[in-house]
């Protein structure tokens, strides 16, 4: 195996040299670099990235740390905060915490000790974030679709403030006046923003909120709808807090012999390739994940590059796609 000492004597050059040529190339003429590149290539050099960032002060990745990694939502964020990563050579680091804050502490834990050169996080539920740790460690911390409370970070959100209103009028515009919004974790940002979303235009009508939360998950949209049906509280339309607590919903619907949006409307935020599939369609809010993971990775390249402004917060519009779920039942004509 190659080392640094052989690519200088075959370049010519002194192992400095060299190693500039991989950490500071721009300290090199065009005619050195030509001459290191050609000696790295006949000799099949592999840099060792352990020495390079004992000397760079850097190790070229980056952790991204998200809440439910199975949730398409989340897996479209990768790729925008994976794309970004790459194209600037960066190794990205993944970790899932299942909405739990106990494994959220130990990646932080983990990705400290792995000496990545910052973090992109969507926060567990929970109040004791540890980031903390990183913000000693000068560890650049930029946060999605979540924020935390008072930790001063820089984030990209999505807009679903507006998208909560915009799905409520919607369905308050198809005549339906008993409307619930269920799941979704309380003192979570983004869902509390949902909710807020909701009340306002349910209160703006002159309507009564009614608010279920519970989780993100199938399971809770589940359970959710089918205890409103044992207690006679079902409503007339259904606003999910997300993709997967919608699935959650529409199956006790059908199970219980329900159809939607006859005997029940449905919509729900985040855009999953399934709502335009399954019938009926789902009305949704959809946030630009690809664009919220991108902006979210080149935040974090400015920070990293020693960008030491103020934080800078970016909410993002969301679009609201109407489709069969939500769309008020035509009276028969006789």
């Amino acid at each position: 195996m190659s080392t640094i000492l052989d690519v200088a004597k075959q370049a010519g050059v002194s192992a400095m040299t060299v190693s500039r040529y991989f950490n500071q190339p721009e300290r090199l003429t065009p005619a050195t670099s030509k001459r290191v590149q050609a000696a790295i290539e006949q000799l099949q050099y592999v840099p060792n990235a352990a020495a390079r960032s004992l000397i760079s002060g850097c190790t070229k990745t980056v952790a991204l740390i998200l809440s439910d990694i199975a949730n398409p939502f989340y897996t479209t964020i990768v790729r925008g905060v994976e794309d970004i990563a790459q194209k600037h050579d960066y190794t990205l680091i993944l970790g899932n915490t299942d909405e739990s804050l106990e494994k959220e502490r130990r990646y932080i834990d983990i990705m400290m000790s792995r000496c990545v050169d910052g973090v992109i996080l969507s926060s567990s539920p929970g109040n004791d974030h540890h980031l903390e740790l990183l913000f000693k460690r000068n560890i650049p911390v930029v946060l999605i679709d979540r924020t935390v409370k008072d930790i001063d970070a820089d984030a990209v959100t999505g807009d679903t403030y507006t998208g909560g209103q915009q799905l409520t009028n919607h369905l308050i515009d198809q005549g339906f006046r008993n409307i619930a919004l269920i799941g979704g974790w309380t003192g979570v940002s983004s869902l509390e923003e949902r909710q807020a979303g909701y009340r306002l235009a349910m209160e703006t009508a002159g309507l009564k909120p009614d608010v279920h939360p519970g989780r993100t998950d199938r399971q809770s949209g589940e359970e959710i709808t089918e205890r409103l049906f044992m207690e006679g509280s079902l409503p007339e339309a259904i606003i999910a807090a997300n993709n997967y607590v919608a699935v959650g919903a529409l199956v006790t619907l059908r199970r219980l012999g329900l159809r939607v949006p006859e005997d029940v409307a449905l919509a729900t935020f985040d855009d999953i390739e399934s709502a335009a599939l399954i019938y009926p369609f789902l009305t949704v809010v959809a946030q630009p994940a690809y664009e919220m993971g991108s902006r979210a990775m080149e935040l974090l390249l400015d920070r990293m590059k020693g960008f030491a402004g103020p934080s800078r917060k970016y909410r993002l519009p969301t679009k609201m796609i109407i489709r069969n779920s939500s769309q008020a039942p035509v009276p028969a004509v006789h």
